[in-house]
C-alpha cells in the first residue's frame, strides 16, 4: 500500500456510515446515471474516504477517468441528517483489509446547511 504525504487541512475522523454515490458513466453519445451503495470510513470538513466494490460499470472505470477532476455526488446518512454534495476524487487505492478500494473525496459544498449538519455531527 502506498504512503501518502498528509495535506489535509481538517483531521478526520473515524466512523462507519452508510452513503451512496451516483455517478454519471457515458458511453458514446449515451450517458447512464448510477446510485451506487458505499461504507465511510472517514470524514472531515473537507472530505471523506469510503470503501467500494465497484469500479467498473459498463466497461468504464469510475474513479480513473479524469482523476483529479472527475466529480460526483455522494449522499452520507448521518444520525440525525442527511449531507448530499458534489466531490472530487482525489485518489483511490486497492484496500486489501477491505477486499475492495478505498477512495478519497474533496466536499464541493453549495449549500451551506450541509456544511452546519457536519459541522454538528464531527463536534460530537
Amino acid at each position: 500500500m502506498r504512503k501518502y504525504l498528509e495535506q489535509r487541512r481538517y483531521k478526520r475522523r473515524p466512523v462507519n456510515l452508510k452513503a451512496e454515490i451516483r455517478v454519471e458513466v457515458k458511453k458514446g453519445d449515451t450517458a447512464k446515471k448510477y446510485l451506487l451503495p458505499v461504507k465511510v470510513i472517514n470524514l472531515s470538513l473537507q472530505g471523506c474516504c469510503f470503501i467500494t466494490y465497484t469500479v467498473l460499470l459498463n466497461g468504464k472505470h469510475l474513479f480513473l477517468e479524469d482523476i483529479g477532476s472527475k466529480e460526483i455526488e455522494i449522499q452520507i446518512y448521518l444520525p440525525k441528517n442527511l449531507i448530499k454534495t458534489l466531490a472530487k476524487v482525489i485518489w483511490f487505492d486497492y484496500a486489501k483489509e477491505y477486499k475492495g478500494f478505498k477512495v478519497g473525496l474533496s466536499f464541493e459544498f453549495r449549500k451551506d446547511i450541509n456544511l452546519n449538519f457536519l459541522k454538528e455531527y464531527l463536534s460530537n
